[in-house]
C-alpha cells in the first residue's frame, strides 16, 4: 500500500504537466571550451528533463499536487520516471521504443559561455499520441491546469498541442503552452489560457524582430490577437512583459549574479500555473513569475527556491502597468 503523504492529501493532482520530449539533462564544465578542440571537461550535474518535467519539479517546492505526462523510452526514460517517483509526482507516461535523449549544456567557467546540444529524441508512432490523448482526456477536469511545454519529437505532427489543448479545455481544464515554431503557431490558435514564449520564440511566431519595451508589449497583445487569453514573453534577466488582454505589466525582478539559465522559464511557468489554481491576481502572478525566474537563474542549475522564499523575492519585482500600444491592433 502507498503511503500518503502531505502532498497527496486525498485529492489528486490539481496540476499536470506533458511533455513530449524529454530528456536527461547533463551539464558540463569545460574551462577554455573550444571548437574543433580536444576539451577537458567535468559533469557537474546529471537531471530528469524536458521542458514539461521541468514544471513538474518545480511545482514540488510549492508543494502542490502535481502529475506528469508525456512519452518515455528505454533506460533513460526509467531513470526519469524513478526520480520524479522519488519526488512524490504521480507519474503517467506513455512508453514508446527506442531510447530518450540526451541534453548536453558545456559550460566554460573562464567566459561565462554556455553551449547547448540537443538529441533531436525518439520516434512517435500515431499509436503512441493516441495513448497520451486518452490520458489527457481522463486528467482534464474542471478547476484544474494542464501545462503543454517543449519540442516535439520526430514523428509528431506540428498540430498535436492544439488537439491536446481542445481536448483538456473541453473537459473544462485551463491550459498553459509553453513551446516554439510550428508547435506554437498551432497551438496558440487552439486559444490557450496562457502562452509563455521567451523573445526568441515570440520574434520567430510573430515573423519581425522585437526591438524595446513599446515592441514588446505590442508582441504580448499580439499572441492575443492569435488565439491566446493570456500571454507572457519572459526576457531572461529583464523579467517579463504579459497581457491578459485587459491590461499590460512589465515585470522587473532585482538585479542577481545569475549562475545558470537552466530551468528559469519553466519556473515562471510553474509559478503561473500556481497561481491560476490559487486564483490569484493577473499582475500578481506575473509578479510571482519573475521572482521564480529570477531564483532558478541564482541555483546554478540545481532547482528554484522553496516558494516562501520566491515570495520574498517576488516583493523587489518592479511591477509596471503599461498602456495597450497602438501597434496592438495592426
Amino acid at each position: 500500500m502507498k503511503r500518503r503523504t502531505k502532498l497527496d492529501d486525498g485529492r489528486g493532482p490539481k496540476i499536470a504537466t506533458v511533455t513530449l520530449n524529454p530528456a536527461i539533462d547533463k551539464t558540463m564544465s569545460a574551462p577554455g571550451f573550444a571548437l574543433g578542440r580536444t576539451n577537458r571537461a567535468t559533469i557537474e550535474q546529471t537531471d530528469p528533463g524536458g521542458k514539461g518535467v521541468n514544471v513538474a519539479k518545480a511545482l514540488r517546492q510549492f508543494n502542490c499536487p502535481v502529475a506528469a505526462l508525456g512519452l518515455l523510452a528505454g533506460g533513460n526514460g526509467r531513470i526519469i520516471r524513478d526520480a520524479l517517483a522519488r519526488l512524490n509526482i504521480l507519474v503517467d507516461f506513455v512508453d514508446v521504443p527506442g531510447e530518450t535523449r540526451v541534453n548536453l549544456k558545456i559550460k566554460d567557467p573562464d567566459n561565462g559561455s554556455e553551449t547547448e546540444i540537443n538529441e533531436p529524441g525518439f520516434p512517435v508512432a500515431p499509436e503512441h499520441l493516441g495513448a497520451l490523448e486518452q490520458k489527457i482526456e481522463r486528467m482534464a477536469r474542471p478547476s484544474m491546469v494542464i501545462v503543454f511545454s517543449g519540442s516535439l519529437p520526430p514523428g509528431v505532427p506540428s498540430d498535436v498541442y492544439a488537439r491536446f489543448i481542445h481536448i483538456a479545455r473541453q473537459r473544462g481544464a485551463k491550459t498553459i503552452l509553453d513551446t516554439a515554431g510550428e508547435a506554437l503557431r498551432c497551438g496558440i490558435q487552439a486559444g490557450p489560457d496562457l502562452v509563455k514564449p521567451n523573445v526568441a520564440e515570440a520574434e520567430e511566431l510573430l515573423g519581425a524582430p522585437i526591438r524595446g519595451e513599446g515592441e514588446l508589449v505590442a508582441a504580448a497583445w499580439r499572441l492575443i490577437g492569435l488565439g491566446a487569453r493570456a500571454a507572457v514573453i519572459s526576457c531572461g534577466p529583464e523579467g517579463a512583459v504579459a497581457s491578459d488582454g485587459g491590461a499590460c505589466f512589465r515585470a522587473r525582478p532585482p538585479v542577481i549574479h545569475p549562475s545558470s539559465s537552466i530551468g528559469s522559464g519553466d519556473a515562471m511557468v510553474a509559478a503561473l500555473a500556481w497561481s491560476m489554481i490559487r486564483e490569484l491576481p493577473f499582475e500578481e502572478a506575473v509578479r510571482l513569475a519573475a521572482a521564480a525566474g529570477t531564483a532558478t537563474a541564482a541555483m546554478n542549475g540545481s532547482g528554484i527556491g522553496e516558494l516562501v522564499e520566491i515570495r520574498d523575492l517576488a516583493l523587489r519585482v518592479r511591477l509596471e502597468r503599461i498602456a495597450e500600444p497602438v501597434e496592438a491592433h495592426k
